[in-house]
């Protein structure tokens, strides 16, 4: 079972890293459905002035295991092939697990909402994020031929690195 921003909050610790799940619907039609983990980056800097700049804390994928993201019209074929001289179906399985996309996300956790940062086909989007029961929720860019998207972001829980 899922947990709130602020239960995560509660428990983590710098390094740790947290499971989350993000599904997307934009006014096309087109869903998406990404899974991956997020490293907790406690907040640095900005205590001393003319010392290092302030940076909030975050939760960061890592660049080297980003998210997979699935979409919807992204088919796969999965009947069998059609009988000699007839014609067969269309791919009708969506969500094609051999098409999906690299998915590189950032949520910052300064001052309620919380900026979701998103970095897929080459370009970065930002999402501003606003607490729904335990999910997170926005609306932001569309990643394709819609004019916007609605994001929700549910985390699944902790792992914490050996020690």
């Amino acid at each position: 079972m899922g947990q709130s921003l602020d239960q995560i909050l509660a428990q983590v610790g710098d390094g740790d890293t947290i499971n989350v799940s993000m599904v997307s619907n934009q006014d096309n039609g087109i869903a998406s459905y990404a899974v991956g983990s997020l490293v907790f980056h406690k907040a640095t800097g900005g205590v001393i002035f003319g010392g290092p700049r302030f940076h909030p804390a975050r939760l960061e994928s890592d660049p080297g295991q980003p998210f997979d993201m699935f979409f919807s019209d992204r088919r796969l074929a999965i009947d069998p092939p059609p009988a000699p001289g007839t014609f067969g179906r269309g791919p009708r399985q969506p969500f094609n697990a051999n098409a999906t996309e690299k998915l590189g996300v950032t949520i910052s956790l300064g001052a309620s909402p919380h900026v979701m940062q998103l970095s897929v086909f080459g370009s970065k989007s930002l999402v501003t994020l606003t607490p729904m029961g335990d999910l997170l929720v926005g609306l932001g860019p569309s990643l394709g031929n819609s004019a916007a998207s609605v994001f929700v972001v549910a985390f699944l829980g902790i792992t914490r690195p050996p020690h």
